[in-house]
């Protein structure tokens, strides 16, 4: 368990992290989630010891690894938490082997030992068939693999990865993701991960902290950070394809009608008051959704009638950007297959009320 509070890190006038209050239960993973010099990155090294806070406490399953009020400060290398980087960190003059033994040599463990706990961690990361290969043969994938087996050797307390796998190809991130989250849950280790990819946040979180200026705006789970975002900043980081400007112009009961320029938009669920001010409505395009003309209800609530201005395929999904008639620009993601909508078309789109956020104009304080 990590256990984070009123940590503070500041360089001359520049806050990195203000103020940060976090718990990591154990066997979790929490990901730190936000766009770059959001202050993720500087917490986590915070964590490892690379960086002195300048105020605050960290305790790692109950003791004081950091508390500037006491005058404790724990080395790196006392800490137990391993760490892997975005560069891989790889030896390329030694072997594959060689490179997850190092650590276990340098604290002179028997040889057998030695052999014994690099050969289960790298069936682990699914490389011990090539534990004499030259780390030099290695793909960026194997190479990422033995980085992440030399932190796990160490049976660490902690494991701090930091964006581990921005520097792979798409195809191959989507892959360790999954490899990633089956590692983590079969070890039941405690995981801090750090990105700006809200996909990788989405697969292999437990929690997801949202930063913003050093301070975390939204914590929750991958879900309710998605459905429920707490600021139109957030929703748009995240990737809600449609955060657009409205007006609450009425609420009765769990019922809140808002006005989208020329268009009605009826919210099911909390929504703010009437009266609130400018707000932004937060439509998923993937709950966006065509209807037949003969199912449509013109003039009514959450359906319009729009033309299909671009229709990209997208593999299974297709993409497409539709113009309602009051001139408003929605997207829409569907399976592929589902419809043979075409761009230029006139269509009907409609979304379900209870699909629909309602969040602050703005970022969060």
């Amino acid at each position: 368990m990590i256990d984070i509070s009123g940590l503070t890190l500041r360089y001359g006038a520049h806050i990195a992290v203000d103020q940060l209050d976090l718990m990591v239960k154990k066997g979790e993973v929490l990901v730190l989630l936000g766009q770059s010099g959001c202050g993720k990155t500087s917490a986590m090294r915070c964590i490892a010891g690379l960086e002195q806070p300048t105020a605050g406490s960290i305790n790692i399953n109950g003791i004081p690894v950091f508390d500037g009020a006491r005058g404790i400060n724990v080395p790196p290398h006392r800490r137990n938490i391993g760490m892997v980087f975005q560069s891989y960190a790889i030896w390329p003059h030694r072997t594959v082997f060689e490179n997850v033994a190092f650590s276990l040599k340098m604290k002179k463990l028997p040889r057998n030992e030695v052999q014994a706990r690099v050969h289960e961690a790298l069936t682990l990361v699914g490389m011990a068939e090539m534990a004499d290969r030259g780390a030099s043969l290695l793909s960026g994938g194997q190479m990422q693999r033995v980085a992440l087996a030399r932190s796990v050797v160490m049976q660490p307390t902690v494991l701090l990865l930091d964006e581990p796998l921005s520097n792979l190809d798409a195809r191959l991130r989507d892959r360790l993701r999954v490899e990633l989250r089956q590692i983590q849950q079969r070890l039941e280790m405690t995981w801090v991960y750090v990105t700006h990819d809200q996909s990788e946040a989405f697969a292999l979180a437990d929690v997801v902290a949202v930063m913003e200026a050093g301070r975390i705006v939204q914590i929750d789970s991958p879900a309710e950070i998605y459905g429920r975002p707490a600021t139109a900043s957030i929703a748009e980081f995240v990737g809600v394809g449609n955060v657009i400007p409205c007006t609450i112009v009425s609420v009765e009961g769990g019922t809140a009608v808002a006005q989208l320029d020329g268009s009605a938009l009826r919210v099911r669920g909390s929504a703010p008051p009437s009266g609130a001010g400018q707000m932004r409505a937060c439509i998923r395009a993937e709950d966006v959704r065509f209807v037949p003309s003969s199912n449509a209800t013109p003039g009514g609530a959450n359906c319009w009638s729009a033309r299909v201005a671009l229709v990209t395929f997208q593999g299974g999904l297709v993409h497409y950007r539709v113009t309602l008639d009051d001139a408003l620009t929605i997207d829409v993601v569907r399976p592929r297959g589902e419809t043979k909508i075409l761009s230029g078309d006139q269509v009907w789109v409609e979304v379900p009320a209870d699909q629909v956020a309602i969040v602050p104009d703005g970022t969060a304080s």
